[in-house]
């Protein structure tokens, strides 16, 4: 007796489309539940990348403006460092400026005598190391009053200086420093710009974000004295325990879109458990294998992942503001795993589905 041809299905791929659609809008409740928890999970996607990362670039923000890429050169027998040397660093890339002082010494305001601050003769380099609201600025020449010693002769911008130093008179018109400089006793300063010519006590030079090794390396070697020079970092070490980079990569919020993905899945087979009977009803009617699934992968796409998308685009549009570049770049990415990760959610529900007996599901078993 010749074998019996498998009879065609009951369920057309089509009509298992539309009956995944049909289910969606007979259970409302359902539907918007699913969708509320995709909507809330894809905006977890967005959110905790931005505020990790966010807060991890503004901590390091915070350290350059500190002085985590300052360094301090200078002779390990203390005398001085060629000033044309030094000052020709600024040019180089990766550094962002580089001086030092040439001489100082304390004169009295011929104001109020009561005053006697340091007169400092520097590099044109050196007040944007020690004021980084200076950088990116054009060089204009202008001298630079610490905040202490304009706050007591009363100057709020700019404006003249007169002093008195080993009895002869003398002024010096300055610009206000619009905060506090990196080495606290040049608040009790002024820094005059001096041609980067003769000798400096020691370098300063503050490298590029980012390249900051480089830049140490290139020190060690700068300048050729018969001494040895020693390259020293403005910060403690402590401070710089770990950098941007390895922040980055540590950072918490990189687990994200795995905890989405299996929150998904979690939930999605749970709200397939609980309908083991119109499963099991379904496979009397021959809704089986890739017919299944097409209802299964109809039935997740609209309830679930197009509210995960909905959730992502949602929350950018309200993180936008914070989207910086690094931001943006680790959002982007993590919002990648997550799509990348996502369709195992349907093939959980799918496999959960497939082990369902009809007769034990009709039963209540």
């Amino acid at each position: 007796m010749p074998p019996r041809e498998a009879a065609p299905s009951r369920f057309p791929y089509r009509l298992a489309a539309n009956e995944a659609l049909a289910n969606l809008r007979a259970s409302p409740v359902r539907t918007a539940v699913s969708a509320a928890v995709g909507i809330l999970l894809g905006a977890l996607a967005v959110v905790a990348p931005t505020v990790d990362v966010g807060r991890i670039t503004a901590y390091n923000d915070e350290l350059v403006r500190a002085g985590s890429n300052l360094f301090a050169v200078h002779r390990n027998d203390g005398q001085s460092l060629d000033a044309a040397r030094c000052d020709s660093l600024r040019a180089l890339p990766g550094v962002v400026s580089a001086g030092g002082v040439a001489g100082a010494r304390r004169v009295v305001s011929t104001v109020d005598a009561g005053v006697s601050f340091d007169l400092i003769e520097a590099s044109p380099g050196y007040a944007a190391t020690m004021w980084p609201t200076l950088q990116g600025r054009p060089d204009d020449g202008s001298a630079r009053v610490g905040t202490r010693v304009a706050s007591r002769l009363g100057i709020s911008d700019s404006g003249w200086v007169p002093y008195l130093a080993v009895g002869a008179a003398d002024r010096v018109e300055v610009v206000a420093a619009s905060a506090e400089a990196r080495l606290a006793e040049l608040s009790n300063a002024i820094v005059v710009p001096v041609a980067p010519v003769g000798a400096l006590t020691q370098c300063w030079v503050e490298a590029e974000p980012g390249a900051r090794e480089q830049v140490e390396e290139l020190l060690v070697g700068w300048f050729d004295e018969p001494v040895p020079t020693f390259v020293a970092s403005f910060m403690a070490g402590e401070q710089l325990a770990s950098s941007p980079a390895d922040q980055l990569a540590d950072r918490l919020s990189r687990w994200a879109p795995l905890a989405v993905v299996l929150v998904v899945t979690i939930f999605q087979v749970a709200l397939w458990l609980a309908r083991r009977a119109e499963v099991g009803l379904y496979g009397l009617m021959g809704l089986r294998g890739a017919r299944l699934a097409t209802m299964v992968s109809v039935d997740f796409l609209f309830a679930t992942a197009a509210p995960v998308g909905a959730g992502m685009v949602a929350a950018a549009c309200v993180m936008a503001p914070r989207l910086t570049a690094v931001v943006l770049e680790a959002t982007a990415w993590d919002c990648l795993r997550v799509w990348v990760m996502l369709p195992l959610a349907p093939l959980a529900v799918h496999a959960t589905a497939t082990i369902v007996k009809p007769f034990d599901a009709i039963r209540g078993r």
